[in-house]
């Protein structure tokens, strides 16, 4: 396989995952900061800016965080690049020229999923219409996900997809995990926000498609350290950070040249074995720096597998 071809199936499979994570993140976060008294809108709405890394690019746009601005940023904005718009664009670029790859029932599903965004974007995005819009998304993709497993071969394309995804994901799961941080600090001020703590703890297992899940193997009231030891280190969670590093260092096993993105796993993988959770639940600063060191060491492996099978970046001149 080309490895400029593994690159194009490894980013469009990214970008997907990016897409579902992110039309999930924004319907729940914005109904769970209905049942939250007293919050500022710019202190209640920018978390979810954070969520995705993407605090400066939003504020040299704009000086506000309210529910228009941001929903807007996140989905239609083309000067973000994390935006579902740009996704979109690039799930394009990338199935251009990978299509050859796909099977054509596949490549018609991923074709389709960039229009719609496309036409309802163009269309506007309102409140009335956004959680339907997001609704569709999730649905989209999910079938996508379905004609992967179901009707591509699973040979090396296949791999780079999972990888793409399993990294995606496990990104997403650190990043969601770290919200309640930020959403819980920004309620303290009214004396009374323990109580609407586990709120955002649950809102963390609706980002990931867990409630369900959690309720049937955890068996207890959604509180910190449950929810962070379910979506750190459950084994069979697809939502779940270990079951991603799991998988992810499965398909690397098939892969030739994979000893510095296994070791990379496998770092993670270690510090994930070696948490305290109940400290973490209990300290909001070493939570948020445990999960920044795990979002770091993400980027290194993904950094390590691009470097292993992707063309090198040309320099400039």
């Amino acid at each position: 396989m080309l490895s400029r071809v593994a690159e194009n199936v490894y980013w469009l499979s990214r970008y997907l995952e990016r897409i579902e994570n992110t039309a999930r993140l924004i319907k729940v976060y914005g109904r769970s900061l209905m049942d939250l008294p007293n919050v500022q809108e710019h202190e209640g709405w920018m978390p979810l800016i954070s969520t995705s890394g993407l605090d400066a690019i939003y504020l040299e746009h704009f000086d506000h965080a309210n529910e228009t601005d941001v929903t807007f940023f996140l989905i239609a904005d083309p000067r973000n690049p994390g935006s579902l718009v740009n996704a979109a664009m690039a799930i394009r670029m990338n199935l251009r020229s990978s299509r050859d790859i796909f099977p054509k029932q596949m490549y018609e599903k991923i074709s389709m999923l960039v229009r719609f965004i496309d036409n309802v974007v163009d269309r506007g995005i309102t409140t009335t219409n956004r959680n339907t819009f997001l609704d569709a998304i999730e649905r989209q993709v999910l079938e996508i996900s379905g004609a992967v497993h179901g009707s591509l071969r699973h040979d090396q394309a296949y791999k780079f997809m999972r990888i793409a995804c399993y990294l995606e994901r496990a990104d997403m799961t650190s990043r969601v995990l770290d919200v309640p941080s930020s959403a819980v600090a920004a309620t303290s001020q009214t004396g009374s926000f323990m109580p609407f703590e586990n709120r955002h703890w649950t809102g963390a297992l609706h980002s990931v498609s867990a409630m369900q899940m959690y309720r049937r193997h955890v068996r207890q009231p959604v509180n910190a350290e449950g929810c962070l030891n379910f979506l750190l280190n459950d084994e069979q969670l697809p939502g779940a950070c270990r079951f991603c590093l799991v998988r992810l260092d499965r398909c690397l096993e098939h892969l030739k040249g994979n000893d510095t993105a296994r070791a990379s796993v496998a770092q993670l993988l270690s510090k994930l074995t070696h948490a305290d959770v109940p400290e973490l639940a209990a300290d909001a600063a070493a939570r948020h720096a445990f999960l920044d060191q795990l979002q770091l060491g993400l980027l290194v492996t993904g950094n390590a597998i691009a470097k292993a099978y992707f063309p090198p970046t040309l320099e400039p001149a």
